[in-house]
């Protein structure tokens, strides 16, 4: 009686790799590899996330976040000729939005009376949750409300007038937003 050929096994190359000795421990290997590989892949990229003790993400709050324009404003700022000391006051019209990861289930209700029956569909969105948290698939930082910098070297026109360009520059503000002041 002549054996049925599966597909997979009439295709040449399939046909000899099964041939060796051992191959579907190799399989099996190359799988269990595989699984590990994607798994430590998946906590390296998340470990970029501060994790506290009881498994939620701690966010970046709005005034950390303010604070570090601060700091980047007078580092950037101070290096400009002739603006001396700077100091930066930054103000956020509201706090961080998160947006979570989303999955939509539709159910049938059906509802019937003695006389007819109905049927509607209603969608449920619900978050998708990973490790007992909501995914998190973007997050806004807050939109800037004004920012103030004061500048020993902003009696000068010119050096105001750079000042006003690289804050416009560096976080995209209105130029209305922005106040330059010289300082002592």
């Amino acid at each position: 009686m002549s054996e049925k050929k599966t597909l997979i096994d009439r295709i040449p190359f399939i046909s000899k790799l099964k041939k060796i000795k051992g191959f579907e421990y190799i399989v099996i290997g190359l799988i269990c590899v595989l699984v590990l590989l994607i798994y430590f892949a998946s906590s390296a990229g998340g470990s970029k996330q501060n994790i506290s003790s009881s498994g939620v993400e701690e966010r970046t709050s709005s005034s950390t976040y303010a604070t570090e324009l601060e700091r980047k404003l007078c580092s950037v700022l101070s290096q400009i000729k002739d603006a001396g000391k700077v100091s930066a006051m930054v103000t956020l019209e509201s706090g961080s939005e998160i947006v979570v990861a989303t999955s939509t289930e539709e159910r049938a209700n059906t509802s019937s009376s003695s006389s007819n029956s109905t049927q509607s569909n209603t969608k449920v969105e619900s978050p998708v949750i990973v490790n007992n948290s909501p995914l998190v698939v973007m997050e806004y930082y807050p939109k800037i409300k004004g920012v103030i910098i004061v500048a020993q070297g902003a009696k000068d026109v010119k050096v105001r007038l750079e000042l006003l360009r690289a804050v416009q520059t560096l976080i995209d503000v209105d130029t209305s937003h922005i106040e330059i002041l010289a300082g002592n």
